[in-house]
């Protein structure tokens, strides 16, 4: 709590040097218009050092109200979603405030410029009028510079959540089973073991071309998965079934890669699959909605490292792209309601 008010606290001491380092040059040349259509000559500074006092006295006081009736103003009216309102409202206040003001100081602190009311006025509107437009202008380039900032750490996160998925994928363990897969394979059936490798290269091509892209299209990541399912189906063989039932229309909708997998890897992961416990998945849709992975159940494995872990890193990635949450139901069966997002996303590289 000490350290945010000794920080406020600073902001505002900055604010204050910030507002005198700007008035006071004003207060100097709001003197110099003033003599000079009077007189026709500028003011000597030594003759005129006590008016040059009170004209920057002055032009920072009217400078600290005016910046006052800002600050309040931007508390009650954004100048995100209402610019125009924001602007007249903050120019409309500050000429009902400071111009009096300023007429009333110069008029009764400066008597030597007592006819030149009228100068003093539009000397003041005019100069508020340029004020509110740098004001505004300085707020909507520090709101962009933010949203910009804000954009690349929100890409540079996205990218942290792809690694972690891409470092699940390519597990020292997953990398273990195939290959020992692939060696009993060779002396049981070399023509499988062909098969089996050109799968697992697609598998592995696949998750290196697309681990840095926002998404892919469901059609690929299907496609992904019927590669991926074909290593575990030699490993299970008619122990793990996976159906999928997707319509046509819905193959082009965007989601973030590797998505499909990392649920299935977790059905495999999680549960004991044997002859006497097959293990089912299938993806399906709801409605157009939602893309449903479901799984039977059966034994569960004593270690479930990794599967909460798994799910939030679905659930963070689809937090950038849509506010309907992503939904586990634990029930007979596991399943996982994925929202289906919109075309027009895009399926652009990150």
């Amino acid at each position: 709590m000490a350290l945010q008010e000794d920080n406020i606290q600073k902001t505002f001491m900055r604010k204050l040097f910030l507002i005198a380092v700007i008035c006071t040059p004003l207060g100097v040349l709001f003197l110099m218009y003033l003599h000079f259509s009077a007189t026709g000559k500028l003011p000597s500074i030594i003759e005129k050092s006590e008016h040059y006092a009170l004209s920057i006295l002055i032009i920072n006081i009217c400078g600290v109200i005016t910046f006052g009736i800002d600050w309040l103003l931007d508390k009650k009216i954004s100048w995100r979603e209402t610019f125009l309102s924001r602007f007249l409202s903050g120019l409309i206040i500050n000429l009902i405030v400071v111009v009096p003001l300023a007429l009333f100081l110069t008029i009764n602190l400066m008597g030597a410029f007592k006819t030149d009311g009228s100068k003093i006025a539009i000397l003041v509107i005019v100069s508020l009028f340029i004020y509110e437009i740098l004001y505004g202008w300085f707020y909507s380039y520090r709101y962009y510079a933010h949203t910009q900032v804000e954009r690349l750490r929100l890409e540079r996160w996205q990218l942290e959540l792809q690694f972690e998925s891409l470092k699940s994928q390519i597990s020292p363990h997953f990398l273990f089973n195939c290959l020992n897969t692939i060696s009993s394979l060779l002396f049981k059936d070399p023509s499988l073991a062909e098969e089996f490798i050109r799968r697992m290269t697609d598998t592995f091509q696949y998750v290196m071309s697309n681990h840095k892209q926002k998404f892919v299209s469901l059609r690929e990541e299907i496609e992904f998965v019927k590669a991926y399912y074909y290593l575990l189906r030699v490993r299970f063989e008619n122990n793990l079934k996976l159906e999928i039932n997707i319509p046509e229309s819905l193959m082009n909708s965007p989601l973030p890669p590797l998505t499909l997998q990392l649920l299935v890897e977790n059905a495999i992961k999680h549960n004991h699959i044997t002859q006497d416990q097959p293990l089912h998945v299938y993806l399906t849709t709801l409605d157009n909605t939602h893309l449903i992975v479901t799984n039977t159940k059966t034994a569960e494995v004593v270690n479930k490292s990794g599967f909460q872990v798994g799910l939030e890193n679905i659930r963070k990635r689809y937090a950038f792209f849509t506010p309907e949450p992503v939904i586990v139901k634990n029930e007979d069966q596991f399943s996982v309601h994925l929202p289906i997002l919109k075309t027009n996303l895009g399926l652009t590289a990150a």
